[in-house]
């Protein structure tokens, strides 16, 4: 399998009703207790209070994680999105030790974002493993 590198698609092993959605490389970094992918997920049909969301726009995925999760790469040198707004905010926060990666499957990751935003509490593990950048 090739290393992950921006501008790749693949596909990935879905929630059912989503099998057209694919995985977007948007960086890739070293870490503290191995690397960090930063993804787009597109193809969704993740429900939220303000109706279906098409896609993820950032999410972190510790790098074994990603290689859990997919299947075939199926386009190189794809246009990275213009906003990256959500990865520059993830960046700051990791720098002050304040952020993390997920340890799920994407498919876990989306399943677990919906479940977020369309509840006021979760209960059970943490979705994220809190890396320390020093």
């Amino acid at each position: 399998m090739p290393d992950f590198a921006p501008g790749q698609r693949w596909t990935y092993a879905t929630r059912p009703g989503e099998e057209t959605s694919t995985v977007l490389i948007l960086a890739h970094e070293d870490s503290p207790g191995g690397g960090i992918v930063h993804i787009r997920v597109d193809g969704l049909r993740l429900r939220t209070p303000q109706g279906e969301q098409s896609e993820l726009a950032h999410s972190p995925i510790a790098e074994a994680s990603l290689r859990d999760s997919v299947i075939d790469l199926i386009e190189e040198h794809a246009p990275l999105p213009g906003d990256l707004s959500g990865l520059r905010h993830w960046e700051a926060a990791f720098a002050r030790g304040e952020a993390g990666s997920f340890t799920l499957s994407v498919a876990e990751i989306v399943a677990a974002v919906e479940e977020a935003v369309n509840s006021s509490e979760r209960d059970g593990p943490p979705l994220f493993h809190k890396s320390n950048p020093k």
